[in-house]
């Protein structure tokens, strides 16, 4: 470990730590999880999460109390009251919470668990609070071990990554899944700087058909395959409706905030 650790203390300035800038790091952490504890607020639902005794806990409160945790740990972490040993482990584990209780909000207004019958908003909170527990254990890794600093690194990769995401959502519905995961693939392959056309372009088909074969054939979920004859007004109905969405968002987090 202390060889792995070398080559980037020797890269330090002057005057700075061997561990990244707790301040700036807690700072960042704290204010994430102030946005998403405000829009936690304005996420309405009296689905019961959890019954402890006469106390029961909702779906909006757990990622509320989740966020105002989180929101401590990084002013902790700011004030130099929790030591960060493996940064890399610890704000690693702090992202995996921080985008559990973006899932949690986000699936609080579905229907859960009912008897044995699972809801449409059981296996997102399931998933979502796995990722709590996974992000917890490696965030306490940070804390108790040693660990290399967190390295520059390049935006390009995970960017086009995350087009590649939403690119499939917006184009499943009004393209079909072969479209769709097609060009996801495609998008998120030219993040890498090793990205060859013609090997990419094997490897995407590969990937759509894996998809196919799994869902469509092994699975027998009932995806659309190709593009629906209005697929452009689907399209723009659905770009509209985001922005209707977080319209409504954004009001709702003023009124919180007047």
């Amino acid at each position: 470990m202390a060889e792995d650790t070398r080559p980037a203390q020797e890269d330090l300035r002057p005057g700075e730590t061997p561990h990244t800038n707790n301040f700036r790091g807690g700072v960042t952490v704290a204010i994430i999880a102030l946005v998403l504890l405000l829009g936690a607020f304005a996420v309405s639902s009296n689905t019961i999460m959890f019954q402890l005794g006469p106390i029961g806990l909702s779906s909006t409160m757990v990622p509320r109390l989740l966020a105002l945790l989180t929101m401590a740990t990084g002013v902790a972490v700011a004030l130099n009251l929790i030591p960060v040993r493996a940064p890399q482990d610890f704000y690693g584990g702090l992202t995996l919470v921080l985008l559990a209780i973006l899932a949690l909000a986000a699936s609080a207004e579905l229907p859960g668990q009912r008897g044995f019958a699972f809801g449409p908003g059981t296996a997102p909170r399931l998933f979502a609070l796995l990722l709590v527990g996974l992000g917890i254990a490696v965030a306490v890794v940070g804390v108790t071990t040693d660990g290399p600093p967190i390295e520059k690194y390049r935006i390009r990769g995970p960017a086009l990554v995350i087009i590649g995401i939403f690119l499939f959502a917006a184009l499943i519905r009004p393209f079909g899944l072969v479209i769709a995961t097609y060009l996801a693939f495609m998008v998120s392959i030219m993040g890498s700087t090793e990205m060859r056309w013609l090997e990419s372009m094997i490897a995407a088909a590969a990937m759509t058909a894996f998809c196919w074969f799994l869902f469509v054939w092994l699975l027998g979920l009932p995806f659309q395959l190709w593009p629906q004859p209005n697929a452009h007004v689907i399209l723009f109905s659905q770009f509209e409706d985001i922005v209707r969405q977080t319209w409504i968002i954004l009001l709702k987090l003023l009124d919180l905030k007047l």
